[in-house]
């Protein structure tokens, strides 16, 4: 294996170098200029402005718009797509087929069907290419710091995860042909269900075009059942001017509540009894937990590619992982479509829910008031 790797950005935006959320390198582009082991050395983008503005910040001059071309020039190692999810399934495909292209980053969600994941699979499986998928909370270290609690059983048994998002994406300015609260903001919660209480078995949900005008979903809601016994409940919308999210793991002798990207532990303690009946009461109570430092995701899950190029390690979010929270996405389209029955797993439905609900006339286009 090479000491250095060569990587190329494909879609020079938010994710992938203007993100700046935090002290950490919180973008793909620092990410790549943080690590020892990769050199950033091109940029792809439709537009001329950004891809500009990605080249004078980061010195590079290896500019393309056109995506076949950079992979013939510059020849890259690492590849990352961080375009919109409709394009990742032909972007992922053509930079596997590359000669000397070795691993992909894909940006989540992963893409718009179950059909176009399974393309993504199969061709970086063909072509010895190993894909990651950036569920990026998968390397942050609070919600780290919840998986360990369940599994050390701060919680006792884990019996529901209830969870909801609010207004996640920019108002009023945010507009996309494709992504709902489903696939842009509850592709992140569906993969830390799949984390934290195991594979699906059942999903019965409601996704709703109720006041934006594009033609897709704007309020989703959903209840499932997972094969480790755990229930699972959410709702995801776009009607609100705040933003507002929280995520929350009920067991049998505590709750851990995720807000503001950080875990609160509250345990169950004797409360009071009634002296004559016998009976007694618990109530939740705070307790403090040893705060991890931060990290970078991005600079994580980077850095575990280039030890799993190296043959150290396995990745945490590979291809499957991420078809997984896609198929949770596709399973509330479905049914939808069928009248809001439940759908058992695997799901039988590959093809993109969205543009089956337009057919169906549930989701339509509309003037913007």
């Amino acid at each position: 294996m090479p000491s250095s790797f060569r990587v190329a950005l494909v879609g020079t935006g938010r994710v992938g170098y203007q993100f700046s959320f935090s002290d950490v390198p919180d973008n793909h582009a620092e990410a790549i200029v943080a690590n020892p082991r990769t050199d950033l050395v091109a940029g792809v983008n439709r537009s001329r402005e950004k891809l500009d503005a990605f080249g004078e910040r980061f010195g590079i001059d290896a500019l393309f718009h056109d995506m076949g071309q950079m992979l013939r020039d510059v020849k890259p190692d690492i590849c990352i797509i961080a375009t919109h999810p409709e394009l990742h399934a032909q972007m992922v495909s053509e930079c596997a087929a590359a000669a000397t292209v070795k691993a992909i980053i894909c940006e989540k969600p992963m893409a718009l069907s179950l059909a176009e994941c399974d393309v993504m699979i199969d061709a970086c499986k063909r072509h010895d290419v190993l894909l990651q998928v950036n569920h990026n909370r998968r390397w942050h270290a609070e919600w780290q710091l919840a998986h360990k609690l369940i599994q050390e059983g701060a919680i006792g048994d884990l019996n529901h995860i209830y969870c909801y998002m609010d207004g996640c994406k920019p108002h009023p300015s945010w507009r996309c042909e494709n992504e709902g609260p489903l696939l842009h903001d509850y592709t992140h919660y569906f993969d830390l269900m799949d984390l934290y209480a195991g594979e699906v078995e059942w999903m019965c949900g409601t996704a709703q075009q109720r006041m934006r005008p594009w033609a897709v979903e704007d309020f989703a809601s959903a209840m499932m059942g997972f094969t480790s016994g755990v229930t699972g409940l959410i709702c995801g919308t776009e009607m609100t001017v705040y933003s507002d999210h929280a995520f929350e793991m009920r067991g049998t002798t505590g709750v851990i509540r995720m807000s503001a990207e950080q875990v609160h532990l509250h345990q169950a303690h004797q409360d009071w009894h009634e002296p004559d009946s016998g009976f007694r009461w618990s109530a939740l109570q705070p307790t403090s937990v040893e705060r991890p430092a931060p990290v970078s995701t991005y600079v994580e899950a980077l850095s575990e590619l280039i030890a799993a190029l190296d043959g150290h390690r396995s990745l945490r979010s590979d291809g499957a992982v991420g078809r997984r929270s896609m198929e949770m996405v596709s399973a509330v389209y479905q049914s939808q479509a069928t009248g809001n029955v439940p759908v058992r797993f695997p799901v039988t439905e590959t093809e993109n829910g969205i543009e089956t609900l337009r057919r169906l006339g549930q989701f339509v286009e509309r003037e913007e008031s």
